[in-house]
């Protein structure tokens, strides 16, 4: 009988070599149009501690490209971006290389789960974040995107950030229960040079974008608080605004009013010239131009008057009627969490999240068999490992 043997682990998978740097793929994160790919990988040099970093993978074929921005460009803008955006929790953007018919973009590694993989544990153990987390979430958003739209250039004029892109996969929780922001892939600005897009299009993953970036409209930072209502809601509720229970098209089609169907029109237009009309399109967009403040109430039933007065400002159709700016959307939320017995500095919300962890992870191998909810990019993907 032949002794027992030790079964080797795979060789980890070569990405590329750059001069005396080589990466290694960890795993695949997200795949997004124009053949975008998102990447956990390790650098590794001789002589030097083997360092994870994020890969953003553009695409330099020119069928694969998007006919709106050259990545090249892209990488120039997002360095200068970096500097100019220092911020112990927004993720640095560290070099690019080129490597046969793919620009990769290195970004700061940043520890923790990303805000999808939060909002997903409630799916699997019959669980609600308390109001405490949920407002801890909201004034760190609220903190980040602060600082975003306030910066100013050397002579203190406003650069006019604004994110255009706030989703939860660009967001992770940390093990201290910071948010940190680690996706700055279409933030607009003022910079000198910057190379604007040949024609109008929407920006930012379709379900977390506000109606009038969704119309074709533009954007602001009002733009940037929508999103993040739409974020706060989904971690309260499971929910989503743009996924209404029980409605079907049909109905809230006959919702609209005629001014209303043409900018759900503009927005389709706009959006095919982009390449990016599809079904799923179509059906964000009519909910985007449809739903009533009475549908948002339902979704909230379950939260405090003084949460839902703060998500019904943050998610009103037009932009005139929401949050002016982020500042004052942190003083109602941090009134609401006086209310609630004071601040979390994110110890508390950091051990509601593990708790809620520990419970879940027995059930997630069953959940994700049955119902496919994380795909191998997760974090939350089995074997699910330590933080």
């Amino acid at each position: 009988m032949s002794p027992s043997r030790t079964a080797k682990p795979s060789p980890p998978e070569f990405l590329f070599k750059t001069g005396s740097k080589t990466f290694e793929l960890v795993r695949i994160l997200r795949r997004r149009g124009h053949g975008e790919q998102h990447f956990l990988a390790v650098r590794r040099q001789p002589g030097r501690e083997p360092v994870p970093v994020f890969l953003q993978a553009l695409s330099l074929r020119g069928g694969d490209l998007s006919p709106l921005r050259d990545p090249r460009a892209r990488l120039q803008e997002s360095l200068a971006l970096t500097r100019l955006l220092e911020h112990p929790r927004i993720a640095r953007l560290l070099g690019g290389h080129e490597v046969d018919d793919r620009l990769f973009l290195e970004w700061e590694h940043v520890p923790g789960y990303t805000l999808d993989d939060v909002a997903m544990l409630p799916l699997v153990y019959v669980h609600s974040y308390s109001e405490a987390f949920l407002v801890h979430v909201g004034l760190q958003l609220a903190s980040l995107l602060g600082f975003l739209h306030a910066r100013t250039d050397a002579r203190g004029l406003p650069l006019g950030f604004v994110h255009r892109d706030l989703h939860p996969q660009g967001l992770r929780f940390g093990p201290e229960g910071a948010l940190a922001l680690t996706d700055l892939g279409d933030v607009f600005s003022r910079l000198p040079g910057r190379v604007p897009s040949s024609i109008t299009r929407p920006h930012g993953e379709v379900y977390y974008g506000a109606p009038e970036v969704l119309f074709g409209e533009g954007a602001d930072a009002r733009s940037d608080l929508f999103s993040l209502g739409l974020i706060l809601l989904e971690l309260a509720t499971g929910l989503h605004l743009y996924s209404l229970p029980r409605a079907l098209m049909d109905d809230l089609e006959a919702r609209l009013p005629d001014a209303d169907a043409k900018r759900v029109f503009q927005g389709m237009m706009v959006a095919a010239q982009a390449g990016q009309g599809s079904g799923e399109y179509s059906d964000v967009v009519v909910h985007a131009a449809a739903y009533r403040p009475e549908d948002l109430e339902s979704l909230m039933s379950r939260l405090s008057p003084g949460l839902r007065a703060i998500l019904h400002r943050l998610l009103r159709r037009e932009p005139s009627e929401r949050y002016a700016s982020a500042e004052d959307l942190e003083v109602d939320l941090r009134a609401h969490a006086a209310r609630l017995g004071g601040n979390d500095d994110g110890t508390k919300a950091a051990e509601e999240f593990q708790r809620a962890l520990a419970r879940t992870s027995p059930l997630l191998d069953a959940f994700q068999t049955d119902v496919g909810a994380f795909p191998p990019g997760s974090v939350l993907h089995l074997p699910t490992p330590a933080m």
